[in-house]
């Protein structure tokens, strides 16, 4: 592994690919066996990450704007605990209201789409859903009479596309929500700390850090991307090895809550708040300085 000074040439170019299309949420099946790490959160089945071991910090926001008729939609699902938290806190409204969707659970993995369908939830449906060219999914107008959703939860998932395709999500995610609806985001900012305990090499947050600071001015500081199976090659990652650097994202693209927070407010909708802090479900040697991950609520008024 190299050290710092060395993180030029070749390596960038290894590192930071040229922008992928649009969309860019991987569907592709990596493994077919879901891996769960010490920390509690699991591996996903497309080679994005990880599910976080706890819900989203904006998860009750999210569930606070279900309005009694429209739905809720969870965009990135993967096995479901955002879901679950949010089945728990609506359970007494979901028991008195019968044969409708109160959430609706969608993901670009049919694997995950299979995970949360098990998990047999009442008022729970799924659909299949790809950022930024399958969403809404087809299938949404059926689920919600074409009336819109009370609010939109888009969990560690914006981080895999490229600035130009998180812009053209917010902007149906906007026209998704019906008036007074909530859009909360979570996504890695790029602040974490990627690569921790590692001694005589260039900690990986530095890297991404660094990159950050000398494109400051552009609209997408890292939008080009980078590839975190070659930025973690070599290293034991969660005591997992190969097995999970090869579950990571080729491509890439940490942002910060003032980028993310310009493209929502450019769309229209209010922003209510706009930060990057600690996500209780990352793994505690991730983090750095509570700058962690980037957070947003939003209003459509």
């Amino acid at each position: 592994m190299l050290p710092c000074r060395y993180v030029t040439g070749r390596l960038r170019r290894q590192l930071f690919r040229p922008h992928r299309p649009l969309s860019s949420c991987p569907t592709d099946q990596v493994d077919d066996v879901m891996v769960e790490l010490d920390s509690g959160g699991k591996m996903t089945l497309n080679g994005t990450g990880l599910e976080m071991s706890e819900p989203s910090p904006l998860v009750k926001y999210w569930v606070q704007s279900f309005d009694g008729i429209h739905p809720l939609l969870d965009v990135g699902c993967a096995y479901g605990r955002n879901v679950q938290t949010a089945h728990n806190l609506l359970k007494e409204k979901i028991d008195s209201i019968s044969n409708k969707t109160i959430i609706l659970a969608c993901d670009c993995n049919e694997g995950h789409l299979a995970a949360v369908n098990g998990l047999c939830l009442p008022g729970v449906e799924t659909s299949f859903a790809r950022l930024p060219d399958n969403f809404p999914p087809q299938s949404l107008g059926n689920k919600i009479n074409n009336d819109g959703a009370s609010g939109i939860l888009m969990s560690e998932v914006l981080h895999f596309l490229s600035g130009e395709a998180i812009e053209q999500t917010l902007v149906a995610a906007r026209d998704v929500l019906v008036s007074g609806g909530v859009l909360a985001i979570t996504a890695c900012s790029p602040f974490m700390n990627f690569a921790p305990n590692e001694s005589d090499v260039c900690h990986i947050n530095s890297i991404i850090q660094f990159f950050y600071e000398i494109n400051i001015d552009r609209r997408w500081p890292v939008g080009d991307g980078i590839n975190l199976q070659t930025l973690l090659s070599g290293r034991d990652l969660d005591g997992r090895g190969d097995n999970a650097i090869k579950r990571m994202p080729t491509f890439f693209h940490p942002f910060s809550a003032r980028d993310l927070r310009r493209a929502v407010e450019e769309t229209g909708l209010r922003v209510i708040s706009a930060e990057e802090r600690w996500h209780p479900g990352y793994p505690p040697q991730y983090q750095n300085a509570g700058r962690e991950n980037t957070q947003l609520l939003a209003v459509k008024i």
